[in-house]
């Protein structure tokens, strides 16, 4: 509903005040564009997350949406070739066995002396069940995804911040669907954050859009926002 889409940007915004700085078309867009996935923006431990950005061509900030986690979870399943996806980080005094080949096996005993941290990460992994049979997985080192962090727009604040293991699994799923069966909800959503936090920040707002919203569309009690 809309009111709930107000409060889920009330809420980001407590949290991220520079998305106060965002112009209200972009705010709109983003979460007008998770909701299309049915992936609502409410933090970096949820389905998706707001982040601002500053746009360079109009001097400005706009709020885009990216994909979190559980959200490229959630899409992975919904493609119907895919019945049980799942990611872990591994840390020192953990036991991870890895094999490759034509029957690839991978192993990972967590020590439970040992609490999970960034400080003491090594790897992360994330694995996957097609419907049809058959298993895939990739393993990721600290450094690789460290690189991966480094090209990020967002490296030093939002979620690479404050759960940099979230985003490690995360980051780890993103690679492993790239070699399953994907959706088009999927493909869309990975060439979204691609493009808005790896890429050049492009005007991705769709012209229609920009014609047809209003500041007075973006609060409670007015018109519904996604049917305009």
């Amino acid at each position: 509903t809309v009111e709930r889409v107000c409060k889920i940007v009330l809420s980001a915004a407590s949290r991220t005040p520079k998305l106060l700085e965002c112009t209200p078309e972009s705010v709109y867009v983003a979460c007008h564009s998770a909701a299309q996935l049915g992936l609502e923006p409410c933090g970096p431990l949820g389905p998706a997350y707001l982040v601002p950005f500053f746009n360079n061509k109009i001097g400005r900030m706009e709020c885009q949406y990216i994909p979190g986690y559980k959200g490229l979870i959630e899409l992975a399943r919904r493609s119907g070739h895919i019945s049980t996806i799942f990611a872990y980080t591994v840390h020192k005094d953990d036991k991870l066995e890895l094999e490759l080949g034509l029957e690839p096996k991978l192993k990972h005993i967590p020590s439970l002396e040992t609490t999970p941290t960034k400080e003491n990460m090594t790897h992360v992994y994330a694995c996957a069940h097609l419907t049809g049979g058959g298993r895939q997985f990739v393993v990721m080192t600290l450094p690789e995804v460290e690189g991966i962090r480094a090209r990020s727009k967002a490296k030093e604040s939002g979620p690479w911040v404050t759960d940099f293991m979230e985003m490690a699994k995360k980051t780890a799923v993103k690679r492993l669907v790239k070699m399953l069966p994907m959706s088009v909800e999927m493909a869309d959503a990975i060439s979204h954050e691609d493009e808005v936090e790896y890429g050049d920040l492009k005007d991705v707002t769709p012209q229609r859009e920009k014609a047809t919203i209003s500041v007075e569309q973006l609060r409670p009690g007015t018109a519904d926002p996604v049917s305009a």
